[in-house]
């Protein structure tokens, strides 16, 4: 669980996530680490920075408790590293749990209740730490999808992709939190399409295909009226299928009138959607996904796309060309 707390509250034995404000007011010079000797705390605590999120799985919390360590570390620790099985069991209880609470939240909306924002967001909470510097293992986990849970594992992992392509392009924390979000809900205009549509094996229909097109739109309202969420989760909902050639659905609108946000999040949709198993297809390995998407370049930001690649581990993206 990650948890925003004050700079003043800041103590020996916290994992720090992250520091809220600008990167150039880091007193520490790095983004993830362990506090470890009352000069980190100091330098924190004196800092321009506005805000600190800690790890409570990984350190103490502000009244020293610890749920993750047996006690606080000394000056000089060295935590045993989980072993891969561990890791993946970790994960892939984190994705179960997030499956199930988003859609819980998804059934709610089809009923025409507003969001739980605070449900979600813990959600968002739960991926930003187990993703921690690596997407690998979580990605590998929702790839284990069932039919009828395609939609909620998909956004588990767009969410994740997003959350750690943020912080690749160094992003203060609250914006990554709101990317995350976005990320949980861009798809939520699938609620309205039918079950025998998203999950059909054969070709779509022409009339099947304006269908699934609408889902932007769709969500974009289901969205708004919601009334009190950021412009960016509205932006990113509404035009993640839109292209840098102007060929996008639902508006068509120009590589110009895309925001940056709205280009990671249709890099990261497409590249998590092809490499994942549907029901009409075949998973692709991570180097032929990204090996097709530069070969499109008119869909998607080239540059962001390289970023996004360097942002990946090496193993997923050996043979890239």
């Amino acid at each position: 669980m990650v948890k925003r707390i004050e700079r003043h509250e800041a103590r020996i034995g916290m994992f720090i996530e992250s520091l809220e404000g600008s990167w150039q007011d880091n007193p520490i010079g790095q983004r993830r680490f362990l506090l470890t000797s009352d000069t980190q705390v100091d330098l924190i605590k004196n800092s321009r920075i506005t805000g600190i999120y800690i790890n409570l799985a990984k350190g103490v919390d502000v009244d020293g408790s610890s749920r993750g360590l047996a006690s606080v570390p000394s000056p000089n620790p060295s935590p045993r590293k989980r072993s891969l099985a561990e890791e993946r069991k970790a994960t892939a209880k984190i994705v179960q749990a997030s499956v199930k609470r988003l859609e819980g939240a998804f059934d709610r909306s089809r009923s025409g209740e507003p969001i739980d924002i605070e449900s979600v967001s813990e959600i968002v909470g739960d991926i930003s730490t187990q993703i921690g510097d690596s997407p690998a293992i979580l990605l590998d986990i929702t790839r284990l999808k069932s039919k009828d849970k395609v939609t909620f594992v998909h956004s588990v992992a767009v969410s994740a992709l997003l959350v750690h392509f943020a912080r690749h392009l160094q992003f203060e924390e609250p914006l990554v939190r709101v990317l995350g979000f976005a990320g949980l809900v861009h798809d939520i205009g699938k609620l309205a399409i039918p079950t025998e549509i998203l999950n059909k094996t054969a070709a779509l229909t022409a009339e099947e295909r304006d269908v699934i097109m609408q889902h932007p739109a769709v969500g974009h309202d289901i969205l708004k009226r919601q009334g009190n969420l950021p412009g960016v989760v509205l932006d990113i909902c509404r035009h993640h299928h839109e292209r840098m050639n102007g060929k996008g659905y639902p508006d068509g609108i120009p590589a110009a009138d895309l925001s940056i946000y709205v280009r990671m999040s249709t890099i990261c949709d497409v590249y998590e959607a092809v490499t994942s198993v549907r029901p009409y297809k075949k998973p692709w390995s991570s180097a032929m996904a990204l090996s097709w998407m530069l070969q499109h370049g008119d869909h998607f930001d080239l540059q962001l796309l390289w970023k996004f690649i360097l942002s990946l581990d090496s193993e997923l993206t050996r043979g890239v060309a």
